[in-house]
Parts: C-alpha cells; structure tokens; sequence
C-alpha cells in the first residue's frame, strides 16, 4: 500500500511539520522538515480510512496543522489517536492564507506547516464529543427558527402587499390565527395568495411542532451529563437566562476552566471593544470585535435585555444608555452578564439576585421536556441536588420560615431595589470623587452573599409590616415570619 507520508529511516528523529489543507473530496498534505524544507507535497482522497492511515504513519516527532472546516475536528481527532501533536487554525485570524495573491491548495498547506514551525499559527479549541454535539443540536434549531422567521415574514409581505390591515402585534398567536382565517375566508386574496399564505401557515404550524421536538432533545441531551446539566442549572438562575440560552451558552464555553477571568469570556463572545494604536498616538476604541461564535453573542444579547429592567444592572444600563444610546448600553450589559457568567460556573454559585420562583420554575421545565423524549423517563432527568451535605447552591431565602412562591419572588424584587439605588449612589459618589461607604451595607459592586442576607432581611420586615398594616389586615403574614431572620451562612 502506498504511504501518504514519507517513510522515516530508523535512525531518523528529527521533527517534521506536516500541513494539511482539507477539502470534501481530497485533501493536500505538504511535509517540511525543521529547515523549512520541502520534502513531501501529495493529495489523497479524504475517506476516513487514509485519515487513519495517515494517524497510522504519524509519531511523536511529527507536527500537525489543519485549518477549521466542515469536518476539522473530526480528523483531528483521528490523527490525535497518534503520538503527534495535532493543531487547528483559525482562518479567521490566518491572514496569510486569506489574502494570498496566489492560493492553491498546495500553497495552503505548506503555509500552515510554515506558520506551525515558526510557532505562529493561530489555533482554536477543539471541543469535546459531548460539546460539539450540543454544538449541532443547537445550530439545527436555530436553522429552524431562521426558515420559521422567514415564512412569517412573508406573510406580513403578502398582507402589505395586498393593504390589507391586522389588529394586534402577534399575527400568528390566537387572535391573529382567527384573523388570517377570517382573511382567507373572504375574496380580499385571489387564488394564488390564499394558496401561497395558506402553505406558508402551515409549512409554519410544522417548523413550530419541530422546534418544540428540537427542545426536548436539547433538554434530553443536556440531562444526560451531570456537569453540562449542573452548568445549566446555575445559568437558569439568572434573569432573562431561558433553557436555549443557556444551553447555547453551555455549547459555546465548553469546559470553563480554559478561561481565567471573566474579560477573557467576555472577549471569546466578541462583546469587547476593538483597539486601534499606532505609533504614538493614545489609540482610541471602536466597535465591539463580534469574535467568536455569534449565535451566543446574540443570545446572551436577549438574556440581557431582560437582565437590564431590575437591580443593580438596571442602575447600570440606565447609566450606559444616558451617556450612549440603547443599543450601546444593552451590549455593556451583555459583556457585564459574560463576566458574571465566569464567576458563576467557576465558583459553582447561583446568580445573587435571583428569583427564587422563576428559577425553580426554569430548572423543573428543564427536567419536564427531558422526560418527554422518546429516549429518557421521568427517573433518567438528574434532579437538582437539594442538600448542602452536597455542596449544592441553596436559594437565599432557604430555611427562612417564609411560605408562598409570590412572597418570596416579592422580597427578592423589594431588595433588586435596594441593591439599584446604592449602586446608582455609589456610582454617583465615585464619579463625583467622594469616597462611600456602602448605603444599606451592601456594595452591589462588591456583592457578598452575606451583606445579600441583611438586604434580604430588610425586605422581608418592609414586606411584612406593608402587609400586616391596618389597610391590608387580610393580607397579614404570620408573627414568625414578620420577625424571623434570614440564615446568615454564605451562599456556595
């Protein structure tokens, strides 16, 4: 059988950098030897069988580089079964590549041997099977929801065509259904629009029924490992965080510890501003980078327009937004939810501000779509560890004595207020140059789950003397929970 790589002699231990350029049917190898001489350029078919031999033919003093593509992290799984060391570019950041006046795939392969024996080719992350996979479940649901948006966006094109007016902003909710009924119904469409709103309508009923199937496997999916379903956990807690989010956001981490600090997160969503510097002139900063992957960028945008309308991150847009314009300020707000989302899978706490209620909420939706595939029971979804004999992160409000879902959300929203106005004082002061102290005793810049149980505290007294007053005496809580403090222990 022919080798695709040059045999070495048996004394032969010097180290080669082996440049693969793939391609779907054929895939070129250029070899180089540690001079940067050329000793091998061939082309061989790119069938799973010569991707195994070619690992076959690799040791542990061969170098490998291969540029993203299609099926990159597949092969380079293949060649790492190997002792050689594998490397994936970025093409992105592969200029030399990219703007080549002559490009060929011969070129293409020897110019990432090059950059990989001078040490200055740009790799990626190779994720796991397990993220990659989540990976592509969440890319095909959002192809879904891409061609969904696409149908309802021709039938608004087919009614403004034809001038005719709808009522409401959901057209395609309950109301709007009978609506498009009443409009079929009736001789305001000829013949050929009825037919095309018609198979738009239903071609839109079957991308929703395929869409909600699609959840229930990302749920499924993600209930199957312990760690991805612990990350995602953590990640409900926050506000505005749905299950697509996070699990979009648990796709494109990946393994947390890779990062160091919450700005590198923030930088790997693109969410940072880029740097412009010469020479010696200050520089100034333009437009965010959009690095990374952008579908969760554009989802940890939608948590943050949620994020935004309470606590001390509402005091935080608002000041953003007085200052630039909406826009400017969500995007800060997106970037501070990324740094925040460091500390949280790092330190393996729940979001401080969080609502007992709506997060209890997310996390048994979570579990419920997992238990309707095909592939799982109600017994095969992991539950939320409930014990702190576990190490699991408890609610603030665990232990308190207080009883009632809405009472509880109440108090968490009563203190969001709290902990708004002193981050909008302490902002205040600092900008002022005036040294504070924490207003409440509680520094939202700062936050500590301790100082978090005195605010808590507070607003379960404000609560319940509001409630227990003369004007609302059927409303009154119970003595215990009037004067019962909150546990004081730290929050994991």
């Amino acid at each position: 059988m022919t080798t695709i790589l040059p045999p070495r002699k048996a004394d032969d231990d010097t180290i080669r950098y082996v440049g693969l350029d793939l391609a779907k049917k054929e895939t070129q190898v250029a070899v180089l030897n540690s001079d940067g001489k050329q000793i091998a350029s061939r082309r061989f078919q790119a069938t799973a069988g010569n991707y195994r031999q070619l690992a076959s033919e690799l040791g542990r003093n061969d170098c490998v580089a291969l540029e993203v593509s299609t099926n990159s992290f597949n092969v380079a799984r293949i060649l790492m079964t190997s002792t050689a060391r594998v490397r994936i570019s970025d093409p992105v950041k592969t200029k030399v590549i990219a703007s080549a006046k002559v490009k060929t795939d011969k070129i293409d392969a020897r110019v990432l041997a090059e950059l990989d024996r001078a040490d200055y080719l740009p790799t990626v992350w190779l994720p796991d099977h397990y993220t990659d996979r989540l990976r592509h479940l969440m890319s095909n649901r959002q192809s879904l929801v891409d061609r969904r948006t696409e149908l309802k966006n021709r039938v608004h094109g087919i009614l403004h065509r034809e001038i005719i007016s709808t009522i409401g902003s959901d057209l395609f909710g309950r109301s709007g259904s009978l609506q498009l009924d009443s409009i079929a119904a009736t001789d305001e469409l000829d013949c050929w629009d009825q037919a095309e709103l018609e198979s738009a309508r239903g071609e839109i009923a079957e991308k929703d029924l395929r869409i909600a199937e699609m959840e229930k496997a990302i749920a499924a999916y993600l209930c199957s490992n312990q760690a991805a379903v612990q990350m995602v956990d953590l990640l409900l807690s926050i506000s505005g965080v749905s299950l697509v989010v996070a699990a979009g956001l648990v796709a494109a981490i990946g393994d947390v510890s890779r990062f160091t600090k919450g700005k590198q997160l923030a930088s790997y969503f693109g969410l940072v501003p880029s740097t412009y510097q010469s020479g010696d002139s200050s520089g100034y900063h333009g437009r965010i980078t959009k690095r990374g992957r952008a579908q969760a960028r554009w989802l940890l945008i939608e948590a943050a327009e949620h994020a935004r309308k309470s606590g001390p991150m509402r005091a935080f847009y608002l000041r953003i937004a007085k200052k630039r314009n909406h826009n400017v300020a969500v995007v800060a707000v997106a970037r501070k939810l990324a740094e925040i989302i460091f500390r949280l899978l790092s330190k393996q706490e729940d979001y401080l501000y969080s609502i007992p209620r709506l997060t209890d909420e997310k996390r048994a939706r979570l579990r419920m779509l997992a238990s309707q595939t095909c592939s799982s029971s109600p017994g095969d979804a992991p539950r939320r560890p409930s014990g702190p004999r576990d190490g699991s992160p408890r609610s603030p409000l665990y232990g308190s004595g207080l009883r009632g879902r809405k009472i509880k959300s109440d108090i968490v929203r009563k203190a969001s207020t709290y902990a708004e106005a002193a981050y909008r004082t302490m902002v205040q002061a600092r900008a002022a140059g005036k040294r504070l102290d924490a207003p409440i005793g509680f520094d939202p810049t700062r936050p500590s789950a301790i100082d978090w149980q005195a605010v808590l505290e507070k607003a379960a007294i404000a609560i319940a003397n509001k409630q227990s007053s003369p004007s609302h005496p059927e409303r009154s809580l119970s003595a215990p929970t009037a004067k019962a403090k909150l546990p004081g222990r730290e929050v994991r």
